[in-house]
């Protein structure tokens, strides 16, 4: 829904049962649980098209030629993980019904496809049966011929598949439906209509997934309507099934981009394609796009594999790059990795991160077909998301104006309602629109942290323990001497007897449920996270430790790399070791503009880098927690000795490239694996990043 007040984002909150406060983390139901029951596959947008791709007009046919040796690489992939079945979502070729080069490309396709090797059901796109209509419009002649219409669908069904169909698995109902002709007038969609309503119906209380090629929208369910979303009065007709049936998950292509809403008790999810980029969307990133104007940002390219459990479902991106298989060729066993962890997996132990950046932002997208040039469509960027999920992070630190502000405040209480954890941050007590949310919305967060010299505290009791509700606080000592970001501040993490004394001022254990301390960007995390724990043992409250990235003196870029990644490293690794502690990394995004500067775990396109990379590593390796037994330095690196942790021995942090051989001794164990926790490899003899040593691998 589009939020225009503050009174929305309340409503949203009441609707998902939010509105009473709770005290300590906000008990949100997990979205996951009991075992596994199944796994399926989500592909789209394969645009397969003849060998030579004349069909498709002379524009970028380098790129649209790759089609089927990227299909391949997926369909052998896929394979590999065997899932019980795949979804194609639709624009499985790309000349539509009619054209010359139909049936060569339908040919191709059915050739690259046949080696998959369980089931496959298909979804009918736009150019498989024709453009979407749009209702009350005036259409020139020529787009009326693209539109739709029987004989498309006639020759999509002979090719393929119905264009409208169900089937099950595990006792869910999966249903597949022709998004195109939703607006139509076509006697079809009569059809449709009513076969799909008595589907729903006979099978009420059932868990369903559905499927189209056009999603419902991309941002709000009132959005205007636009190429790329279903369009009113189908739209809403097609909501109010999800909401009726309480459908569990809707997955569409079409955007070749990633997008998530959660429209009532729908998770509403649309795919990247594995083809090439729509580079319109580009527009989303606050960076030029390079790449091709962005078409060959492949680290956007991607499949789904969806884990179906006892209760919920989780949806994992496996990004392909563009990668291609000829045809005959094969892969090495090992080349598919369907990451094990996810944002909203029910694991208590994983790092926090700051969202420094906006990272809800929207922006309008030129679009030029159909008639978009003639308004604006105005999206949201969910690729910060994307990249949260896939790190398998769940806690997130925000300033409080991010639950003020309607749109951003009503997609936390969103995500809250799913699992994901908020702490947001103020200067000293709030007011404005600030203060009215924390007092009207605060029970979508798990803290409320308050930043202020340590000297005000004694005032400010009264005001904050007034204010907080139920929600706890975290106090932050701003410190004088700091001119960084405000994750900058903190005690240190031998203070205390400073921690001490601020319980012992009137009111203050009523008022503080928990300690900020800083680490700061030379000081190692591993030893200042156990310091920091040991400052509140015996004492009664919580801490949360900020691990400081940004530095403000310009150092080499190969000198921030390997700084950044042994600090990355050493920090997850803490953070699993301590599950009793909130860990916040202040580097999501990188800096590279203004008066500090620091690497990023993922770039300004929201891609990953090697720190996202560290992260999802240990996340998996070590999501049962680890217990660090030594720390030992040496001029060559910094070896972190573990225990726990799924087998894992050691953390190793070369301070510049060496060899194994030169490292001295390890805990020797038979059949150990070092594996580079930058890309997931195993390591033979040169080590040049943070390496994890362990029995059990890296598996993400």
């Amino acid at each position: 829904m589009h939020l225009g007040d503050h009174e929305d984002v309340a409503q949203v909150l009441h609707d998902r049962g939010l509105t009473s406060r709770q005290r300590g983390m906000m008990a949100a139901k997990p979205f996951v649980a009991g075992e596994r029951l199944f796994t399926f596959a989500i592909v789209a947008d394969t645009h397969v098209t003849e060998v030579e791709a004349d069909a498709i007009g002379g524009y970028d046919v380098d790129t649209v030629k790759l089609g089927a040796d990227r299909s391949r690489y997926v369909v052998h992939q896929i394979n590999q993980l065997a899932p019980d079945f795949v979804v194609h979502l639709g624009d499985i070729t790309h000349p539509e019904p009619g054209t010359p080069a139909y049936d060569d490309s339908a040919a191709r396709f059915h050739q690259v496809y046949a080696d998959l090797q369980c089931p496959l059901h298909l979804v009918a796109g736009n150019h498989d049966i024709g453009e979407k209509a749009f209702p009350g419009e005036p259409l020139a002649p020529q787009q009326a011929q693209r539109t739709v219409n029987d004989e498309m669908i006639a020759e999509y069904e002979r090719q393929f598949q119905d264009h409208f169909y169900s089937f099950e698995q595990n006792d869910c109902l999966f249903v597949v439906i022709n998004g195109m002709i939703v607006n139509s007038g076509l006697p079809c969609e009569d059809w449709q209509r009513e076969w799909l309503e008595a589907l729903l119906e006979a099978n009420r209380g059932r868990r369903v997934f559905m499927f189209s090629h056009y999603p419902p929208y991309l941002s709000h369910a009132n959005e205007s309507g636009h190429y790329d979303a279903t369009d009113e009065p189908g739209r809403s007709w097609l909501l109010g099934l999800l909401e009726r049936h309480g459908v569990e998950a809707f997955y569409a292509g079409h955007v070749h981009n990633f997008f998530f809403n959660r429209h009532g008790a729908t998770n509403c999810y649309v795919l990247p394609s594995i083809c090439f980029l729509r580079h319109d969307y580009h527009e989303l990133f606050r960076v030029a796009p390079g790449m091709k104007q962005g078409r060959h940002d492949g680290a956007k390219l991607g499949y789904g594999i969806v884990e179906v459990y006892q209760t919920g479902h989780l949806n994992h991106i496996v990004r392909t790059h563009g990668q291609t298989l000829e045809a005959g060729g094969t892969l090495p066993p090992s080349s598919a990795k369907a990451s094990p962890v996810h944002g909203l997996k029910p694991e208590t132990r994983a790092v926090g991160l700051y969202l420094r950046q906006p990272w809800c932002d929207s922006a309008d997208i030129p679009t030029p077909w159909g008639i978009d040039a003639f308004s604006r469509k105005r999206v949201r960027n969910d690729y910060p998301l994307m990249a949260l999920w896939e790190m398998g992070v769940r806690d997130l630190r925000v300033p409080l104006d991010d639950l003020a502000d309607p749109e951003t405040g009503a997609r936390m209480a969103e995500l809250a309602a799913l699992g994901h954890r908020f702490t947001a941050y103020s200067y000293g007590p709030p007011k404005g629109a600030a203060h009215d949310a924390l007092k009207q919305r605060g029970a979508c967060l798990a803290a409320w942290e308050v930043i202020a010299p340590i000297t005000s505290v004694s005032d400010l009791i009264p005001d904050i323990d007034a204010l907080k509700g139920g929600t706890p606080v975290y106090f932050n000592a701003y410190r004088v001497d700091v001119e960084a970001f405000s994750s900058s501040h903190g005690l240190a993490a031998d203070e205390r007897g400073a921690v001490e004394a601020l319980l012992a001022l009137p009111g203050a254990r009523d008022a503080i449920d928990g300690i900020v301390f800083g680490i700061g960007w030379q000081v190692a995390p591993a030893p200042a996270i156990e310091n920091a724990r040991n400052c509140v043992t015996g004492l009664g409250i919580a801490a949360a430790v900020h691990v400081q990235f940004a530095h403000r003196r310009p150092v080499s870029q190969d000198e921030t790399e390997r700084h950044d990644a042994n600090r990355i490293a050493e920090a997850v690794t803490a953070a699993l070791a301590h599950n009793d502690l909130t860990v916040f990394l202040d580097n999501f995004t990188g800096i590279d503009r203004g008066y500090y500067f620091s690497g990023g775990l993922v770039d300004r396109l929201y891609n990953p880098l090697a720190g996202a990379n560290i992260v999802r590593h240990l996340h998996a390796v070590v999501a049962d927690g680890c217990e660090i037994v030594t720390v030992r330095d040496n001029p060559q690196v910094r070896i972190v000795e573990l225990t726990g942790g799924a087998g894992a021995i050691a953390l190793v942090l070369p301070n510049a490239d060496v060899d194994r051989s030169e490292l001295g001794s390890l805990p020797d164990v038979e059949g150990s694996l070092w594996v580079d926790l930058t890309n997931g490899k195993p390591v033979t003899d040169r080590i040049s990043g943070p390496v994890l040593v362990s029995t059990g691998g890296v598996g993400a």
